[in-house]
């Protein structure tokens, strides 16, 4: 008897390790930048967005690698991540709506301390 199917199958269960682990990472990772946006912390952006884009550079070789069919346990975890994503989504979403209204009213604000009065309304009532 030979070797190969042993092979093949020990290479098949360590491709289905490194795509769980990758999950599992990904998961952990975005669950820690939810917690940060939830307790409206603040939050390293910058950081967060590179170990987010290694995370899924590795999720991603990591998926193609493990082309087997998913177990329902594999299946919970990767919709575990799925649900964890849109909550993350929304919350950053969320965030730069509020980022935007800010801006809006900073610069409505400037403007208006720019402003000579010439066109204003409340100017030309006054003169």
């Amino acid at each position: 008897m030979s070797g190969a199917p042993f092979r093949s199958d020990h290479a098949q269960e360590a491709r289905r390790a490194a795509f769980v682990g990758c999950v599992d990472r990904l998961t952990r990772l975005i669950e820690r930048e939810t917690d940060a946006l939830r307790s409206r912390a603040n939050v390293d952006f910058e950081d967060f967005n590179a170990r987010k884009t290694h995370a899924l550079l590795e999720f991603s070789r990591a998926s193609r690698a493990y082309a087997a069919p998913r177990s329902p346990a594999i299946e919970a975890k990767v919709e575990l991540l799925r649900e964890t994503l849109v909550e993350n989504g929304k919350l950053l979403e969320r965030r730069l709506r509020a980022m935007r209204e800010i801006a809006g009213i900073m610069i409505c604000t400037i403007e208006l301390a720019e402003s000579d009065g010439t066109y204003s309304t409340r100017a030309s009532v006054e003169r």
